[in-house]
């Protein structure tokens, strides 16, 4: 039986180990998506904490001196300019003191859950059960009606639908009018992009502008911040995401308007969109018409899952693998792999850093087929104001020699 005194020495001593126990570091915070359940004041301390961390973590690791420097101000409180670098002067008027961290016991919980706790539409399950029943054909179907030629469709297709159409047309004219052309030529490679399956060209290029508005934050729709599966392909499982009305956290959003290309021809893609599902039932129905039920699964149920699989490695691998080459406020990397498997799209870094350029691939050895194709285009009069970044802009935001 201890005597009160060294009872109380015990319990003080234990609650000192556990009170020394840190903080969730701002890497976890921001991978995970936690919300904290804890008092005013153990919030403001803790995000005082994160501050810090986060002006440490970007200095331990050699960032970059805009983003060292936004850090810093929000933990001195220096108001500036989010592209401002921080002055000696403001430097020497709010001087950065080291403290301990404050101590929290703050619980936390995952802020998206994939699949419980949470609500299922009817949009939702109908997602879900047309991928599930997509993987089920192509992974039995696939290997039962394999022939070469299906293949080479699945291929051919491949290559129409995913450079063609998504890479070329949906991301980078249409999304970013990082160059032009003559509209018969547009239209045609829109249609190619239609033909891929994954949305008509407005919806697309709206759910890609939200993302580069918002990109790895708690409103951007397929950040890998929230997890690698719902980065690939977890989101299109919620509605308030998928639906191009609502912003990445379901809130009713105006400026989600029309995007360029349809104000300037809204006859032909307003008709693409309300005629969508009948283009994807025509190609059906001529692959099989065409070769049987090779060509319908590897022609079509192969070559959509493909590349889809391909344009969601974009969302979540190359946020995640890869290097950086230029100072940009995400998690985007360079990722060769993937930069090979969808025509030069891999080059996400460089793409972030420069977002209307028709080039993703910056340097010599960066292997950009999407562009080549651009390029030629260019040397044959047939696209123009073709945008890229000068020698000037690449030297101000790489990242070389920092």
């Amino acid at each position: 039986m201890l005597q009160p005194r060294q009872a109380l020495r015990q319990r003080a001593a234990g609650q000192q180990k556990a009170a020394s126990k840190p903080c969730l570091s701002i890497k976890t915070i921001r991978t995970r998506r936690v919300r904290c359940k804890a008092t005013p004041s153990q919030q403001q301390a803790t995000q005082q904490h994160e501050d810090e961390l986060q002006v440490s973590r970007v200095s331990a690791s050699g960032g970059s001196r805009k983003a060292f420097s936004q850090a810093f101000c929000k933990l001195a409180g220096i108001q500036v300019s989010p592209l401002q670098d921080i002055t000696p002067e403001q430097l020497a008027a709010a001087p950065f003191a080291r403290y301990t961290p404050p101590l929290c016991n703050i619980q936390v919980q995952q802020k998206r859950p994939y699949w419980h706790g949470r609500t299922w539409t009817d949009t939702d399950v109908g997602y879900l059960s047309f991928f599930a029943a997509m993987h089920a054909v192509a992974l039995l179907g696939g290997p039962l009606t394999f022939s070469w030629d299906a293949l080479q469709v699945m291929l051919a297709g491949y290559v129409v639908t995913g450079m063609l159409g998504v890479s070329m047309s949906y991301h980078r004219q249409l999304s970013h009018k990082s160059f032009r052309t003559p509209k018969w030529l547009e239209y045609f490679l829109a249609y190619c992009g239609a033909l891929a399956f994954e949305g008509d060209p407005i919806e697309w290029a709206k759910n890609h502008t939200w993302h580069h508005q918002h990109s790895d934050t708690a409103a951007d729709r397929h950040s890998p911040r929230d997890g690698l599966w719902h980065a690939h392909m977890g989101w299109l499982f919620d509605e308030s995401l998928t639906n191009t009305r609502r912003d990445g956290l379901g809130n009713s959003k105006e400026s989600l308007a029309a995007p360029w290309f349809v104000r300037e021809s809204p006859g032909f893609y307003g008709w693409l969109r309300e005629t969508y599902m009948y283009h994807m039932l025509g190609q059906m129905l001529l692959l099989l018409a065409w070769g049987g039920l090779p060509y319908f699964v590897w022609g079509f149920v192969v070559r959509v899952l493909f590349t889809m699989h391909m344009t969601w490695l974009v969302n979540s691998a190359v946020h995640v693998w890869g290097s950086k080459a230029y100072d940009t406020d995400d998690d985007s990397r360079n990722n060769a792999l993937v930069a090979l498997l969808v025509f030069g799209d891999g080059w996400h870094n460089n793409h972030h850093a420069f977002p209307s350029s028709a080039a993703h691939g910056l340097e010599w050895w960066q292997l950009d087929a999407s562009y080549c194709i651009i390029r030629g285009l260019e040397l044959a009069g047939l696209a123009w104001d073709v945008r890229r970044p000068s020698q000037a802009q690449k030297e101000r935001l790489s990242l070389a020699g920092r």
